[in-house]
């Protein structure tokens, strides 16, 4: 049976970049701080554990370090997914500078 593409749910779209596990801490900005762990990364976005409540559309900043030692990286993010406490995140406005550190990151990183 078809699905009608109109229907479909915006994770079974296809992606515009392959997301990588990714298992490191973040502090997401927004009305409240919360601290959490990230699951997956890609260029356009990551996906996140948090225990708490951020409704969807709402623009946080999202603050992480992709490798030991290296600065902390904080991305401007839009809450695109939620259930339960794991989300989805857009990133908005990222420079050329994070979207290479992001690209270099997951060369080393697992599909998934």
């Amino acid at each position: 049976m078809a699905v009608d593409p109109k229907q479909q749910h915006p994770w079974t779209l296809p992606r515009a970049y392959p997301r990588f596990l990714l298992d490191v801490r973040i502090i997401v900005r927004g009305k409240e701080t919360l601290h959490g762990r990230t699951k997956d990364i890609a260029e356009g976005g990551l996906g996140a554990t948090l225990p708490g409540e951020i409704p969807i559309g709402e623009i946080v900043e999202l603050e992480l370090s992709l490798a030991e030692g290296l600065e902390s990286m904080k991305l401007q993010a839009e809450v695109r997914y939620r259930k339960g406490f794991q989300y989805g995140f857009k990133f908005l406005r990222t420079t050329e500078q994070q979207r290479e550190l992001i690209r270099k990151t997951t060369l080393t990183l697992h599909l998934a």
